[in-house]
C-alpha cells in the first residue's frame, strides 16, 4: 500500500477545522485507502473509536442510510458532545 504523505499531511492540517473536506478522484485511484490511512493516523494520535463514524454506501449494512433523514439521525446519535467527531462517507457517487 502506497502512503500518500502529501495528501495525508494536507488532511492533517485541516483535521480539527469545522469544515467539510472532500476527497475526489477517478475510480480506484486510492481515495478509500487514503481515508483509511487518515483514520489510522487519528487512532495513533489518540482519537478514540467512538469519535470516528465511517459509512461506506456500497456496503449493504448502510443501505437504509441512503435516505437523508435516516442518515442524519444515524450520525446525530453517534456524535461525541465533548470531543471532535470525524465522519467519513465513502462511495457516495452512487447515491440516488
Amino acid at each position: 500500500m502506497v502512503e500518500r504523505k502529501e495528501y495525508l499531511a494536507k488532511l492533517w492540517e485541516w483535521k480539527d477545522e469545522h469544515i467539510i473536506k472532500v476527497v475526489t478522484g477517478i475510480r480506484r485511484c486510492g481515495k478509500s485507502v487514503l481515508l483509511e490511512q487518515f483514520k489510522d493516523r487519528l487512532h495513533l494520535a489518540g482519537v478514540e473509536a467512538e469519535q470516528i463514524i465511517s459509512i461506506n454506501f456500497e456496503d449493504l449494512e448502510f443501505e437504509e442510510l441512503l435516505d437523508y433523514k435516516v442518515l442524519y439521525r444515524y450520525i446525530k446519535e453517534r456524535l461525541c458532545s465533548d470531543k471532535m467527531t470525524y465522519i467519513f462517507l465513502d462511495e457516495i457517487q452512487n447515491v440516488p
